[in-house]
């Protein structure tokens, strides 16, 4: 396999470097895996139908600073590894169009051949959320596992562990090791391939309507030149108006219902700032100060339905 080595020295270099291949850090996206990117929302971006956002997430700016301090806590943990950071450079396999990143590599006195290591950081309360299963044991999620083993196939490596930061009142590193399963690593290349058959084809993969609504309204924001579009034919756009329509009662009967729960327990507090329930919750009241802030004017798409015009008598 033929690896490309491009190193770059900003972060803009860096998005041009990875811009056409699918890096392992959403590979897992290709078999429905990921945590925040899916199959479609890939594909619009790889298709130029939508653009990266440049702005840096507030979670992928604490991992690029935190980054060297995880490091750092490895090198104490584990001081009998050697771990080298990874530097700034992408490697891609240009026949797959496949890339990646790692963050570094490490040699160990117990295993053969070098390794990669895949640096995570996270808050002690989705720690304890996302990252342990039911019996308290931690769960490494597939999609990094995915990012794991692109990074090791990219580059040689023979193991692979991700090397947690959870931040909290202080900093705990748990090591994960990585089993580099052939099998997920051929789905993946095979994955890639249609994904990207169908990038040129315009073919798009099914959006996942529960999370791709912000890329579908991103895609086709409203037109209005646009012709009105005919959809009579389509059986099933009824039952979901229909459905929208008794959602949106419920909510409203809910929101009014809260309201009134609201007031009932205000009565019942009559002024004081605490009371005490016989089940030992507790329920406070206070004052709550808000800055006062100006909101930007913004223009954004209105969903509506309307009624079946009444035909004349």
């Amino acid at each position: 396999m033929e690896i490309q080595r491009i190193p770059f020295t900003t972060r803009e270099a860096w998005f041009a470097a990875r811009s056409h291949d699918v890096t392992a850090s959403v590979a897992g996206a290709l078999l429905g895996v990921h945590e925040h990117t899916t199959a479609f929302g890939l594909w619009a971006l790889k298709s130029g139908l939508l653009a990266e956002d440049p702005t840096e997430s507030k979670p992928a700016r604490r991992g690029r600073l935190l980054e060297d301090d995880a490091l750092q806590v490895l090198a104490e943990d584990r001081p009998d590894w050697t771990v080298t950071p990874g530097g700034n450079e992408y490697l891609r396999a240009p026949a797959l169009r496949i890339g990646g990143t790692p963050d570094a590599y490490a040699l160990a006195p117990d295993r053969s051949g070098r390794g990669i290591v895949q640096v995570k950081t996270t808050s002690d309360f989705v720690f304890r959320k996302k990252w342990r299963d039911e019996d308290g044991e931690l769960v490494l999620p597939l999609w990094i596992a995915c990012q794991a083993i692109v990074e090791a196939k990219l580059t040689g490596a023979s193991w692979a562990s991700v090397a947690l930061l959870v931040v909290g009142h202080g900093l705990d590193l748990h090591v994960v090791d990585v089993p580099l399963h052939e099998g997920i690593w051929h789905r993946l290349v095979g994955e890639a391939k249609l994904f990207w058959e169908r990038v040129a084809s315009g073919e798009a993969p099914a959006a996942d309507y529960a999370r791709d609504g912000e890329a579908i309204a991103d895609l086709w924001p409203p037109d209005a030149a646009a012709d009105t579009l005919d959809l009579s034919g389509d059986n099933l756009l009824p039952a979901l108006l229909d459905e929208r329509e008794a959602i949106s009662a419920r909510v409203k009967a809910d929101e009014k219902r809260l309201a009134e729960i609201k007031a009932e327990i205000t009565a019942k507090l009559a002024g004081a700032t605490a009371a005490e329930l016989a089940d030992g919750r507790v329920i406070t009241r206070t004052l709550q100060s808000r800055a006062e802030h100006t909101v930007k004017a913004s223009t954004f798409p209105v969903l509506r339905v309307r009624a079946p015009r009444k035909a004349a008598a």
